[in-house]
């Protein structure tokens, strides 16, 4: 038909068969659309179900791990703590043992405190009662004179702390003699310049005289006081 050569005709068929198709591309979306939801949201359920089980699951392992493995991580910890800290209380302990201080006579009164004219202190005691050195050390000096301060003994406590005993009536070591806490360095006198039976006692830390009665108030923390 010669008509249908016509550009006009084949402008308006070519138009019509776009249409057409673009309907037809239509209705398959949206079959598919209608079609595909419910499969969608079934395995999206499915899907979340899973993810949902999942995370229950790591939860639950969790708590089994957490229940079976922890406790006994932090028991393990705290033995080994409590291990190292009784360690360490004990070491501690045994250096505090070693190194204890104690007064040098067991029976005293307090008759004279440290001053600049008199750099110690003066406990009053019965005469001959044992005098024994404030701590473990070596005998550094045994000095024996009728005037100032009579029999003395010298003992160096190691770490630059240093005690003396004058007046004593008698001494009982040698210089370089090795004397423990309870050895006796000598018995209480009043040999030098003394009015009666007592014990003159001196300390120095680093070459430096300090106050016998704040040494031994620092290291009991309580005030220094008489005993009989």
């Amino acid at each position: 038909m010669p008509g249908l050569n016509q550009p006009g005709i084949m402008k308006r068929i070519k138009n019509i068969k776009k249409f057409v198709q673009t309907k037809s591309n239509i209705f398959i979306i949206k079959a598919y659309a209608s079609l595909i939801g419910p499969f969608s949201q079934y395995f999206r359920q499915v899907f979340e179900f899973k993810r949902i089980r999942q995370i229950v699951g790591l939860l639950v392992v969790t708590s089994v791990f957490s229940v079976a493995v922890i406790p006994n991580y932090l028991i393990n910890t705290q033995t080994i703590i409590d291990q190292n800290f009784s360690h360490i209380e004990t070491s501690t302990e045994v250096i505090k043992t070693e190194r204890s201080i104690h007064l040098p006579v067991e029976n005293f009164t307090i008759t004279q405190g440290y001053h600049l004219f008199h750099p110690g202190i003066d406990l009053a005691a019965t005469k001959g009662s044992p005098v024994y050195p404030i701590m473990a050390g070596v005998v550094e000096e045994v000095g024996h004179s009728k005037f100032a301060l009579g029999n003395s003994v010298i003992v160096n406590h190691g770490s630059g702390l240093k005690s003396l005993y004058a007046h004593l009536s008698k001494t009982e070591v040698k210089a370089g003699e090795t004397v423990a806490k309870d050895s006796i360095v000598g018995l209480i006198g009043s040999t030098g310049w003394s009015t009666g039976p007592h014990l003159h006692f001196q300390v120095w830390q680093d070459n430096q005289l300090v106050n016998p009665r704040t040494f031994f108030e620092s290291y009991f923390g309580k005030k220094l006081a008489s005993t009989r």
